[in-house]
């Protein structure tokens, strides 16, 4: 279908109303007004709008898209402060907007363009000259310059202070103190850090969020700039995704945007996209006039490089193996070495911030811009410190992974929050330990297998497992991990067979390697396997071993693991008594040591014990607090919502009990998320006691609970907050093309060959689609694709 193509002349909102003209509302059209009676005003005064002075704001040539609250707060602000500087990254248009402001204030204003002045000596004098002041006998240019401003409200726009950022900041100070008239309105890639500045970070244009993405100003802005090429450039629902997923690829950047649609007919969206990973080459423009630097995406960014002393450089391309986020710690890893301390890469990082060359991303957090990332990626290319750069950062995330290989059973939740926040950086070290046959590679898949269960990556843990495993330079003891982790996720999916498979060859090598920690593990996870499978002797028999070399450890939280499934056993064995004192063990440890996911599972396990001798109000309180603890993951929550729906259930509450069956069903997406057959037929076997027998009742039930988040999910769960639904969400055809592969276990990169797309392009569509859905994980994508197959 094609989508409607006028927009508000005020707004850019697309015009629905055949009837409308110009304008969307009477609001905007009363907008339209002010700023034309703005301009009546501003043009009935001599001094405003003088073309005969040399530094006269241009008339544009082409329009203005977007920026409405940053131009309406620089507004507000140039009315009460005397010096704001407008910071932002390469190719933010921060000069477009200081025009845009300029251009709507009622006062004269003065443009002076600093980018080709190479002395900063000559700032005065180039200042002086653009409000047509000329140095006289007996005095200098600067009285010259201040006598003229000292009587007038004037607006300085000193536009590309970051080359002569010093030169500037003084000549500002001086002006700003000797003319009490006189505002600045400074844009520079760095603040001028003098008294009174008011720093205004620019970032990239609003990306799209919503159901509309012709709301998004970068969306809008590619669209208009495409139009000047081509007058009949068309919009339907997939052109417009196609735009979407170019901008945010793009980080919203005014030029780059720009730059990508001016290749507009020669490409069509869709390869425009598919070659962003060549963007520094592709992002180019044949214009003749303008600055040099805003002719290509690559002049932008070398003109700040150009900037940086060789100190910043040598950071500045270092931080390139960073991908995502990343922490200060993180950056002085993989800086810091003989050359540079902790605490000039600190400093220098801290330049980088200020230059813009680093922004800030949440708290404590930095990230480099993708195209900033890759032209800095360039620059570490064609140096002689690549190699040792990637090798300081698997060293620093391979630290950070040792528990993995040094605590059997557990894994401390606050070393995986770290770990997950660096998620996108463990890949680029588990990608390139691969390439250059680095036996750290099997640590740092174990923690990206880690970070991921969490998030429903099963699938893709199972698969990067198996390319781990395929690797020849393996320490036996972490293959046995690998092995260990196989065997778990295979298990968890129900591939019983291959999980088996697993964890047989992990328990014969680990009592080849001495270690007790693989071993442990193995034990434990063959021991669970066993007791899925119902196979309790043989369990016991295994937690029993592996709780003898725990306690050899004297690793009180690796016993509490074992503890916790020998209690779950004892339970199943009909020896309730036994399992009451092995599970209050378990507890006592847990409580006493650090955080970790095993007290969720101790938790469900108390109340699974307190639920079958009938204590319904201990049973509902050890299942609440097994969800509360239950790490940001679905692989512990089904059972404790299953918990729950069970002590419902006794209690006659039987809407609530389907309610929370129903939502831990969709959780495991069918049996995709593997329930032991034991735990599976107590929950079954309690339907029938639930008082809804009409499947059609539990049918329109399931399909409501699959429409809520997970926070309505836990709400309801811990508070009895029903929420009120919200209307079934219908994917767009791009995002639905991507869903239906998903449940056959397809990645994001047989996805893209699939559909001859991009992998970036599956990326960005998956979240689309959870976002939409209000869905967490993928597998909770795949269970909703499943559903409504």
């Amino acid at each position: 279908m094609v989508l409607a193509e006028r927009s508000c002349a005020v707004c850019g909102k697309v015009l629905a109303d055949p009837h409308r003209v110009r304008y969307c509302s009477n609001a905007c059209r009363q907008r339209a007004y002010r700023r034309r009676a703005t301009s009546a005003a501003r043009a009935s005064t001599p001094s405003a709008m003088n073309s005969d002075i040399p530094g006269a704001l241009p008339a544009l040539v082409d329009s203005f898209v977007g920026r409405r609250p940053e131009i309406e707060r620089l507004t507000q602000l140039l009315a009460q402060r005397r010096l704001v500087t407008l910071v932002g990254p390469a190719g933010v248009g921060k000069t477009r907007l200081a025009l845009e402001v300029a251009g709507r204030l009622p006062q004269r204003a003065v443009l002076v363009e600093l980018d080709s002045l190479d002395d900063g000596d000559r700032i005065t004098q180039v200042v002086a000259g653009a409000f047509g002041v000329r140095e006289l006998p007996g005095r200098t240019i600067n009285d010259a310059l201040f006598d003229v401003l000292r009587g007038t409200r004037t607006l300085l726009v000193l536009d590309n202070c970051e080359h002569l950022v010093d030169a500037s900041a003084h000549f500002v100070d001086l002006a700003l103190r000797r003319c009490r008239g006189l505002r600045v309105l400074a844009t520079s890639r760095e603040a001028l850090a003098i008294p009174g500045e008011l720093v205004f970070s620019v970032d990239g244009l609003p990306l799209p969020g919503g159901s509309d993405p012709l709301r998004s100003d970068a969306v809008r802005l590619f669209v208009d700039r495409a139009r000047e090429r081509d007058k009949d450039f068309g919009l339907d629902s997939d052109t417009v995704a196609q735009i979407a997923a170019v901008c945010a690829e793009l980080d919203g950047s005014p030029l780059a945007i720009e730059l990508a649609a001016h290749r507009i007919p020669m490409l069509s969206v869709g390869a425009i996209h598919d070659r962003l990973a060549g963007r520094l080459e592709l992002l180019t423009t044949q214009h003749r006039t303008g600055s040099a630097r805003q002719r290509s995406l690559r002049q932008a960014i070398d003109w700040s490089h150009q900037l940086l002393g060789p100190g910043e450089q040598v950071v500045f391309r270092r931080l390139s193996v960073l991908a995502g986020t990343f922490d200060l710690d993180t950056a002085i890893a993989v800086c810091a070495d003989d050359e540079f301390r902790p605490e000039q890469v600190f400093e220098l990082a801290f330049r980088l911030q200020a230059g813009s060359l680093i922004t800030t991303a949440g708290s404590s957090r930095l990230r480099m811009l993708e195209s900033i990332r890759l032209y800095a990626r360039e620059r570490l290319d064609a140096s002689e410190d690549g190699s040792a750069t990637h090798d300081r950062l698997t060293s620093w995330l391979t630290e950070l992974a040792q528990p993995l290989v040094r605590e059997p059973v557990w894994f401390p939740l606050a070393a995986q929050r770290r770990l997950e926040g660096l998620i996108d950086n463990l890949m680029v070290a588990v990608r390139w330990t691969a390439s250059v046959d680095d036996e750290r590679n099997a640590v740092l898949t174990m923690a990206t297998v880690r970070c991921w269960m969490p998030r429903g990556f099963l699938t893709e843990g199972r698969k990067l497992l198996r390319a781990a495993l395929d690797r020849v330079l393996i320490r036996p003891e972490h293959r046995c991990l690998l092995l260990t982790y196989a065997g778990y996720l295979a298990t968890v999916q129900g591939d019983i067979q291959e999980g088996v498979t697993h964890l047989a060859e992990a328990l014969a090598l680990a009592r080849t390697t001495g270690d007790p920690v693989p071993l442990i593990s193995a034990l434990y996870t063959m021991g669970a396997v066993c007791q899925a499978t119902e196979r309790l002797a043989d369990a016991r028999e295994r937690f029993t071993e592996a709780l003898d070399l725990a306690t050899g450890l004297r690793d009180e939280t690796a016993v509490a693991m074992v503890l916790e499934r020998l209690a779950l056993t004892a339970h199943w064995q009909g020896d309730l008594d036994r399992a009451d004192e092995l599970i209050t063990g378990a507890l006592r440890r847990f409580r006493a040591g650090p955080v970790c996911h095993g007290l969720s599972l101790a938790l469900h396990t108390a109340g699974t014990i307190a639920l079958r001798r009938g204590s319904l109000g201990s049973a509902e309180d050890f299942f609440a607090d097994s969800l509360r603890n239950a790490p940001a993951s679905w692989l512990e929550v089904p059972f404790a919502l299953e918990g729950l729906a069970m002590a419902a259930g006794r209690r006659g509450l039987g809407e609530r009990a389907i309610r929370l069956f129903c939502a831990a069903r969709y959780i495991r997406g069918g049996d995709r998320l593997y329930a032991e057959p034991a735990w599976r037929r107590q929950v079954e076997a309690s339907l029938g006691d639930w008082g809804v027998p009409d499947d059609d009742q539990i049918d329109r039930i399931a399909a409501e609970v699959g429409r809520l988040s997970r926070d309505q999910v836990m709400a309801y769960a811990l508070h009895d907050r029903w929420p009120d639904p919200p209307a079934a969400p219908v994917l767009a055809p791009d995002e639905h093309d991507v869903a239906v592969l998903l449940p056959a276990g397809l990645t994001n990169p047989e996805i893209a060959a699939r559909l001859g797309i991009s992998v970036r392009t599956v990326a960005y569509r998956l979240n689309r689609i959870r976002t939409k859905l209000g869905l967490l994980t993928r597998d909770d994508v795949v269970a909703w694709a499943s559903r409504d197959a």
